[in-house]
């Protein structure tokens, strides 16, 4: 068996994003990836067993990264209102620096059918902790007490959609936005 060569299958990672960033996630065909990775359809299935494993393999590798920058704050001296706060800062600027990331989790999270149904779901429980904190914030009367997905629509999706914006208009928000943005999110959560 012949070695990957990871500049080759960095190039198709990079080919997966700018094919779903710019084309639609509906023209990721094997062929156009290869090509415009610069390779053989044969390098790509040295790395991946099929195109769901690759783009499974591509969204694990997004997710991480925005989830290292995104956990909870466990220490229990530190109240709700600054952790959701730091929550959403560092969210907002995980997604500002890893803009592709963020574009191909979107279209992923959209169409969850393009990867593996169960690390799909495997993925979406790794915020638990973000749903705890909220429970344990509307139990103690900090938070208000809607349904968590709508919490999230109207925290995280609403991000998602400013970034979206920005990123389409090649604009960076400051530092004022950012409290901004955190301060309308905190808003909507507080009791």
């Amino acid at each position: 068996m012949r070695k990957k060569d990871m500049d080759k299958v960095a190039a198709v990672k990079q080919a997966v994003y700018d094919i779903t960033i710019n084309e639609g996630y509906q023209n990721l065909s094997m062929s156009k990836i290869a090509k415009k990775a610069g390779v053989s359809q044969a390098t790509i299935y040295l790395t991946y067993e099929s195109k769901e494993d690759m783009l499974t393999s591509i969204y694990v590798e997004a997710k991480d990264i925005l989830d290292s920058q995104t956990k909870v704050d466990l220490d229990p001296a530190t109240d709700i209102e600054t952790k959701l706060k730091q929550l959403f800062t560092n969210y907002v600027k995980t997604l500002l620096a890893h803009p592709e990331q963020a574009l191909y989790m979107d279209a992923v999270n959209n169409t969850p059918e393009l990867i593996e149904r169960n690390v799909y779901q495997e993925m979406m429980h790794r915020n638990d902790d973000i749903q705890a904190l909220v429970t344990a914030g509307q139990k103690a009367g900090t938070l208000a007490k809607v349904p968590f997905p709508l919490l999230v629509a109207f925290t995280f999706d609403s991000i998602n959609s400013w970034m979206k914006v920005a990123y389409s208009h090649h604009v960076e928000p400051d530092e004022d936005q950012i409290t901004t943005a955190v301060a309308l999110c905190w808003k909507v959560m507080k009791a």
